[in-house]
């Protein structure tokens, strides 16, 4: 048993590969029909809240308990930001959506290593002064996303969908900067004790910074795929993709009390919780018991991942 428990703790992955297996087993049961087009569509759905559960997991690997609460709201306004400056040029539609989304990240960055307010509270309120300047975008911005983009992000190539190809790409480069940089070892050690870390001549500060503007940064990213996969920007885009990003970030080897990430596990993490949705969506529950079921389980997550910090504290 206690090697069990080893090999589960060194390969993250396994629990929600495990999760997709099953998963896929019972949406075979329900549909009564076996299809290789469910796992392409729920590759291709699970590319925003892979993304936002990569941020969420550079964040919380930061440790002091950090997590993001504004994602959803940076999402959001991406979104807007994107589909209006794309009337203009795609490319740059796209920057601007990442450069917003990095410039959100910053304010709740600076506000929390500098300030000393807890991360979660800061988020919390920036949050907030993330969707005023989304009522104030959405009444002036447009919220049609650029057809050429639109056609990009339906492309598709060897039966990939060109959006889960670019969330490949992102997850490889992300996975070399975790763990085969001088930062990704810094950002660990930051997580594992910052204090220690501090003494041992890493910049804290420096390091935690730069942990929220790479969250910002592929919230931005996913806003922009986002509004174009969804026919473009409305106010509550993000609150869809919130709560399984969560869910991913921590199912897929997250700890809680920072040190502590898996690239794979939580990209998988985000594959299984798409999965949950599709079953949920074929056992034909309502919307209401879907959310419940789903907060359910974030909520055991949350109490697995927190038991497993106070051991490790």
């Amino acid at each position: 048993m206690s090697k069990i428990k080893e090999i589960t703790q060194k390969n993250a992955f396994i629990w929600p590969v495990l999760g997709c297996i099953i998963l896929y087993i019972a949406i075979t049961a329900v549909t009564g029909s076996f299809s290789i087009a469910v796992l392409s569509s729920c590759a291709k759905l699970c590319v925003f809240a892979m993304l936002l559960a990569l941020g969420q997991m550079i964040v919380v690997t930061s440790g002091d308990g950090a997590i993001d609460l504004s994602q959803r709201y940076i999402l959001t306004l991406t979104a807007y930001i994107s589909c209006t400056v794309m009337e203009t040029n795609i490319v740059l539609g796209l920057i601007a959506a990442i450069l917003v989304g990095v410039i959100c990240a910053l304010i709740s960055s600076l506000i929390n290593v500098y300030l000393r307010v807890p991360a979660m509270i800061t988020t919390l309120a920036t949050g907030y002064l993330f969707y005023t300047v989304i009522l104030l975008v959405s009444g002036k911005g447009s919220s049609i996303p650029a057809p050429k983009f639109v056609s990009f992000v339906n492309t598709n190539i060897f039966g990939l969908n060109m959006m889960t190809l670019v969330c490949i790409i992102v997850a490889i480069v992300l996975w070399f900067v975790l763990y085969r940089t001088k930062y990704g070892h810094q950002l660990h050690a930051v997580g594992q004790k910052r204090e220690a870390a501090r003494l041992a001549g890493i910049n804290v500060k420096k390091t935690v910074i730069v942990a929220f503007l790479m969250n910002g940064a592929l919230c931005g990213l996913a806003g922009a795929l986002c509004g174009a996969y969804c026919g473009g920007a409305n106010q509550d885009l993000g609150t869809t993709y919130f709560l399984p990003s969560v869910a991913a970030a921590f199912v897929g080897g997250t700890n809680a009390a920072g040190g502590k990430s898996s690239v794979v596990g939580v990209s998988i993490g985000a594959l299984m919780m798409t999965f949950m949705s599709t079953f949920l969506n074929a056992a034909k529950l309502d919307v209401g018991i879907q959310r419940l079921i789903q907060g359910a389980f974030l909520v055991f997550l949350l109490v697995v991942a927190v038991s497993d910090a106070g051991k490790k504290k």
